[in-house]
């Protein structure tokens, strides 16, 4: 089985810790999922320590993707009454938890060894608050301090958490992080510490998808995204994507006739009746329903990038919003890279990576979907060079640039699940990815990334790992496999594969 050698989440942009409760002596913070308690030294990000900026005694611990509250000390008092809660046993952790599965009982107690200290004794009690398809939400209360102990009893009742890469399934994260939080902190003196559950929770607590996604539906600096997910979101087949203030349907087919009241207020609504074989171009095009048309382009924005979409013409809008974290991840991480964006579409990765501090370079089919490339790239105030749009088959210009000894430190391989080029071959990502990757290799420098996606629902998250890793040198690595965005929340595994791979 395939592990990433990076196990834990992203830090959400525009996300940051939050003070709960302060006195003398003890300050208590609200933990975001992504975020490093204090700094280890080794990872570029961010911890609740430095952002603090104070002389703080660290006394409890959340991992990375864990969200919620965590005690520090402020003075030797406070210390001593930490060390009672946490070395003492007089306080209380609560912690909330989805996992995949069912606990065998709906309560019970964990009294079992962990692998992070195999011979110390480890306590979880925990009981079952709700249950869905295949998930349950637990409370649980750890009653000793192992490092990782929720979650790998977790694993060991046969149920891990939702989205942990570690003691999970590595390959088919359902969550954007290990679905665990740390909701209460009770104090010796009995005063109670509370964090409520983040958005991400929302769904397995049976609010509303409007509730689920209020974080995303106040936030200017974001006004693209996934409104409604089918039956992650209890609507089988019908899929809203928000873009600004027009709506984005899509109903599958022999899927329910959707109620034009489950829709959230927009200024027009675009409609594609999609077919289940799309594979012989009978698919009908979008067709407008109702309000007034979008101009074309739309500028939306995204964690505050600018890109120029486009609704209406086709039955794509240039962005596709389940990427909306590898797009962040670019922008945080993509300075002095010269990056290779092939299947280009509209750009929204070159984007990001150019918002980044990269050079990129994109390749496309379409002349049409190039041209928002510099359209996005003005509307974020940068100039079009050193950013290339080259217009062609993306086959024969990796074989071009691979001549021409042309090098970059990350390749994107994201292509269609099957199309037919400019030579008339017909590709399919099912059969032929691995001849993809051993087009991209030539073109990495030494350490480079390669990351590949598809988008192909026949091919399991293994099988595509298998088919990829076929092609790679002896000594490559996975290094990540990127989640589904909080608003792509389901119950099955995601269609959109996307693994990073360091060469």
């Amino acid at each position: 089985m395939f592990k990433p050698r990076i196990l834990d989440s992203q830090p959400v942009e525009g996300e940051a810790p939050r003070i709960l409760y302060r006195n003398e002596d003890i300050l208590a913070v609200e933990k975001p999922a992504g975020w490093l308690t204090h700094s280890d030294g080794q990872h570029q990000r961010p911890d609740v320590v430095s952002f603090l900026g104070e002389k703080l005694g660290v006394h409890q611990r959340l991992d990375v993707d864990t969200s919620g509250v965590i005690c520090l000390s402020l003075s030797s008092k406070g210390a001593k009454q930490l060390s009672a809660v946490f070395e003492g046993g007089l306080g209380q952790k609560t912690y909330l938890a989805v996992t995949e599965g069912f606990p065998p009982e709906k309560q019970g107690v964990i009294d079992r060894p962990v692998p992070t200290a195999p011979h110390q004794q480890a306590i979880t009690h925990y009981r079952t608050l709700r249950k869905g398809k295949n998930w349950a939400l637990l409370e649980l209360q750890p009653k000793t301090g192992r490092t990782h102990q929720i979650r790998a009893h977790l694993q060991q009742l046969g149920c891990p958490c939702r989205g942990d890469l570690r003691y999970g399934d590595p390959l088919s994260p359902k969550a954007f992080r290990t679905l665990l939080h740390c909701a209460s902190i009770q104090l010796p003196d009995g005063r109670r510490i509370e964090s409520p559950p983040p958005p991400d929770f929302a769904r397995y607590l049976g609010l509303s998808p409007q509730e689920s996604r209020a974080h995303l539906t106040t936030d200017l600096n974001t006004t693209c995204f996934r409104e409604l997910n089918g039956e992650g979101d209890g609507c089988p087949g019908l899929y809203v994507d928000r873009y600004d203030r027009w709506l984005w349907v899509q109903q599958d087919e022999e899927a329910p006739a959707y109620n034009d009241r489950l829709l959230p207020e927009s200024e027009g609504i675009y409609l594609i009746e999609a077919l289940r074989d799309r594979s012989h171009g009978e698919q009908t095009g979008v067709v407008f329903k109702q309000g007034s048309p979008a101009p074309l382009p739309l500028t939306v924005l995204e964690h505050g990038i600018a890109y120029a979409a486009e609704l209406g013409t086709q039955l794509s809008t240039g962005l596709f919003l389940d990427q909306r974290p590898q797009r962040a991840y670019l922008r945080r991480h993509a300075s002095g890279l010269r990056v290779l964006n092939t299947f280009a579409h509209a750009g929204g990765f070159s984007v990001a990576a150019a918002l980044g501090g990269a050079q990129t370079v994109s390749i496309d089919l379409s002349q049409q979907w190039l041209s928002h490339i510099p359209q996005s790239l003005a509307l974020n105030g940068l100039p079009s060079e050193p950013h290339d749009q080259i217009y062609g088959d993306v086959f024969d210009w990796m074989r071009r640039l691979g001549k021409r000894g042309e090098k970059f430190d990350l390749v994107i391989l994201d292509p269609p699940s099957t199309s037919v080029g400019i030579k008339k071959k017909r590709w399919s990502a099912a059969r032929d990815y691995p001849e993809l990757v051993a087009l991209a290799l030539p073109l990495l420098s030494p350490g480079g990334a390669l990351w590949t996606l598809c988008n192909l629902a026949q091919l399991s998250p293994l099988k595509f790992a298998n088919a990829v890793s076929s092609a790679l040198p002896q000594g490559a690595l996975l290094e990540r496999v990127c989640p589904p965005a909080v608003d792509f929340a389901s119950d099955q595994v995601s269609r959109v594969k996307t693994f990073c791979w360091r060469l």
